[in-house]
């Protein structure tokens, strides 16, 4: 019994490292990507709607936007996958072979489903300005950027969907489980519906996303996260 009770010690501890690893990941992820809502967003009201518009969109200058909407980012990216393991990682372990771990699996696709496809917005925004820095005979055509802006909104609306699957997904387990604090859980569905609201309110939605990260990330990193004491003990008799 007594080595049982070390070795449960140890993976309780070695899951509370890989929380931390993952809270100060999700917090350098946000801390990393701020910066690329600051210089500017293709939902931006009237700033790209004309020929004239859509080149003062990169008005921070070309070197600028490609640094902070491009090489911070994916920096950021590093930092997120990393997060999002370790969020899993935790879930997991709260929910235990309840019901498949269907929540904990759900929580991990719509994180992976929000940063493939925000991401490959990324990609898709910094597309004009990046060819213009790397080539010099390319000729800025107001037509690629709007085809280019266009197309980034969509995958940033779209990716929110993932970002509601993984905040709604997570809050439910831990209303359930108690792995979050219960306010936190309820601010949870309160994200998750801005966030999958995105399409009307860019924005906001993306912000209040990464504020539910970086909040979480906190959590993680001081240890604040897990199942309660009463539920370990249960499971493990």
């Amino acid at each position: 019994m007594r080595r049982r009770a070390s070795e449960s010690g140890g993976r309780r501890t070695t899951a509370g490292r890989a929380a931390r690893l993952g809270g100060i990941g999700g917090i350098l992820y946000a801390v990393l990507f701020v910066p690329a809502y600051i210089v500017g967003s293709p939902d931006a009201p009237n700033r790209a709607s004309t020929d004239q518009g859509v080149f003062d969109y990169f008005a921070e200058g070309i070197g600028v936007f490609l640094f902070f909407n491009g090489v911070l980012p994916i920096f950021a990216f590093f930092f997120l996958l990393w997060f999002l393991g370790a969020l899993h990682g935790v879930l997991r372990s709260a929910e235990g072979d309840e019901e498949g771990g269907w929540l904990s699996s759900a929580a991990l696709v719509g994180g992976i489903v929000f940063a493939t496809l925000s991401y490959a917005g990324v990609a898709v925004e910094i597309a004009h300005p990046a060819t213009l820095s790397r080539f010099e005979d390319f000729e800025p055509d107001s037509q690629l950027v709007f085809a280019t802006l266009a197309l980034a909104s969509w995958l940033y609306h779209f990716c929110q969907v993932g970002t509601s699957v993984l905040v709604t997904a997570t809050s439910l387990l831990a209303l359930r489980t108690g792995v979050l604090p219960n306010w936190l859980a309820l601010a949870g569905f309160v994200v998750a519906l801005l966030a999958l609201l995105h399409v009307l309110i860019p924005l906001l939605g993306a912000l209040v996303g990464l504020l539910w990260i970086a909040v979480v990330s906190v959590l993680m990193l001081i240890g604040s996260v897990g199942s309660p004491p009463a539920r370990r003990v249960r499971s493990e008799a």
